[in-house]
């Protein structure tokens, strides 16, 4: 699978840096992070920890840090199913932007997707935002199971 960056990513950050060597000055941290992200399907589905203490899969849209890298878990049905438009960092947070499927009908069937997000200060992140469809909500933390 080939890794992503979207033409504003791109753009953003070239013209940050000639800005910052022009001015004398360095970048944020957040204009520096280029996030880069491939569809993995070998990736095992993430867990959470249910009441009574239980771990079981997650059936949702989640995240968790792995080493190195951000392991993000995309829920939807499997047509059209989900992709990962961008990817940006604001401060502790990354947000994941989905594309915008051609046809707001998807099957009932439940598809998980998931996704090796890597390139950017992985360490730094806390929390992950996800934006379909113009909503934006928290993804869950997943758990080692």
């Amino acid at each position: 699978m080939a890794k992503h960056m979207t033409r504003r990513a791109f753009v953003t950050t070239a013209c940050t840096a000639v800005a910052a060597t022009a001015l004398g000055c360095s970048a944020s941290d957040d204009a520096k992070a280029t996030w880069t992200w491939t569809q993995d399907d070998d990736l095992p589905v993430l867990c959470m920890q249910v009441s009574g203490g239980a771990i079981v899969a997650m059936p949702g849209s989640g995240w968790k840090p792995q080493d190195g890298w951000i392991q993000v878990q995309l829920s939807g049905g499997s047509i059209p199913g989900k992709e990962i438009e961008s990817i940006t960092q604001e401060g502790s947070t990354l947000v994941v932007q989905l594309k915008k499927p051609a046809s707001d009908i998807e099957t009932m069937d439940l598809r998980l997707t998931e996704y090796r997000v890597e390139s950017g200060d992985v360490s730094s992140i806390e929390s992950v935002d996800i934006i379909d469809k113009g909503e934006r909500h928290e993804a869950q933390l997943g758990v080692d199971g």
